[in-house]
């Protein structure tokens, strides 16, 4: 995004900062290390410059692992948010069936279907308002990986009701 007084690119400073972090980390030649980045300095064309920068910097500055998500994490998700996170984190994709876990809370929503938060922090909404679970903070539940990518909560005893993952 360009600045709107100065005209430059926000994002090279921070990029210039990281990398000059990365040389004084490695301990490698100023001077040698930086050369090409302070070249980009001179490019008039704002997209080449950026382009630049980019290109540079990512020879300057390690890769940042990301933690890689867990099987619970990535339980319920979408799957095409779940495919783009393991891409993001390069990691290989591994599918978890069922998912068990404690209820932190409860809540109705305004259209009669409710709301559950688990202790691990995923929230998941009931599909269908109507149901007679009658589950309460503190329960133990679990849910389970239905066909055509549906999901089954189950509360003790033989009480279930369709739910998908809000977050």
């Amino acid at each position: 995004m360009r600045h709107p007084v100065t005209g430059r690119w926000r994002g090279s400073a921070r990029l210039a900062g990281a990398a000059l972090l990365t040389l004084v980390a490695t301990g490698a030649s100023a001077a040698d290390r930086l050369a090409p980045l302070l070249a980009c300095r001179a490019l008039t064309d704002d997209a080449a410059r950026l382009a630049c920068f980019d290109r540079e910097s990512t020879t300057l500055a390690p890769a940042v692992a990301k933690p890689a998500l867990s099987p619970e994490q990535k339980f319920g998700l979408d799957p095409r948010a779940l495919a783009a996170k393991e891409a993001e984190q390069g990691q290989p994709r591994s599918d978890v069936d069922a998912l068990e876990s404690k209820l932190v809370a409860v809540r109705a929503a305004p259209d009669g279907r409710h709301v559950f938060t688990l202790d691990n922090g995923q929230v998941w909404r009931q599909l269908q308002p109507g149901s007679d679970l009658l589950l309460q903070a503190g329960d133990a539940i679990k849910i389970v990986r239905g066909a055509l990518g549906s999901f089954l909560l189950t509360a003790p005893g033989p009480r279930s009701c369709k739910v998908m993952r809000v977050r």
